[in-house]
């Protein structure tokens, strides 16, 4: 029957949440690089088809009679420059803020992960402490039923009574059976989750 106590899934879900950062967060810087090449790409793209149309405009006015008005498109040109230039400026900066975030999301993965771990463990020896002290206390308590039988058979001899002090240490010797197999179903679960 598989283990489905919700201390294992908790355990495994802060692996399983570790694992998933780690594939995702190189897909998603990727995916972040590719964006912004484009858009760099399409800034390019703008930017030149600008310089067109501010060589187009020269050339045009060129033609006229009057005096060329240069200075509008050499300043449209450079405005357009500066607008493409700060583009990609804020892309480039958008980028390393992404990046910076997913190695920090990453980060606190493995921290929340570890945490969540250390929380465990101690969860884990802790139950197995209190297991330990409570099979010894039974173990002294086997030992003292035992040791009261043995001095009241002595004392009463093998008469009647000494079938109640047989039936007595039975019922005894069947409790703090019982109590153990309890105890230990209780740490199986924790044991499989440590050698997990």
């Amino acid at each position: 029957m598989p283990n489905t106590s919700k201390s294992s899934k908790k355990a495994s879900s802060g692996a399983a949440k570790t694992e998933f950062v780690d594939f995702s967060t190189p897909l998603y810087r990727s995916s972040v690089a590719c964006v912004a090449e484009l858009q760099k790409n399409s800034l390019d793209a703008a930017a030149e088809q600008a310089s067109e149309w501010v060589a187009a405009g020269k050339k045009a006015c060129g033609n006229l009679p009057v005096a060329a008005p240069t200075f509008f498109f050499d300043m449209f040109g450079l405005t357009m420059r500066t607008i493409v230039e700060t583009q990609k400026n804020m892309i480039d900066l958008a980028v390393e803020q992404s990046q910076s975030m997913s190695a920090i999301a990453k980060q606190r993965t493995g921290e929340y992960s570890k945490i969540t771990e250390g929380v465990a463990n101690t969860f884990r020896a802790t139950v197995a402490r209190s297991v330990e002290t409570q099979k010894k206390a039974l173990e002294f308590a086997g030992a003292q039923s035992k040791a009261f039988c043995e001095t009241t058979r002595k004392q009463m001899g093998n008469g009647p009574a000494s079938a109640m002090v047989e039936s007595f240490e039975q019922g005894t010797n069947t409790m703090i059976e019982a109590q153990e197999s309890i105890l230990s179903a209780i740490t199986k679960p924790f044991a499989v989750a440590a050698n997990a």
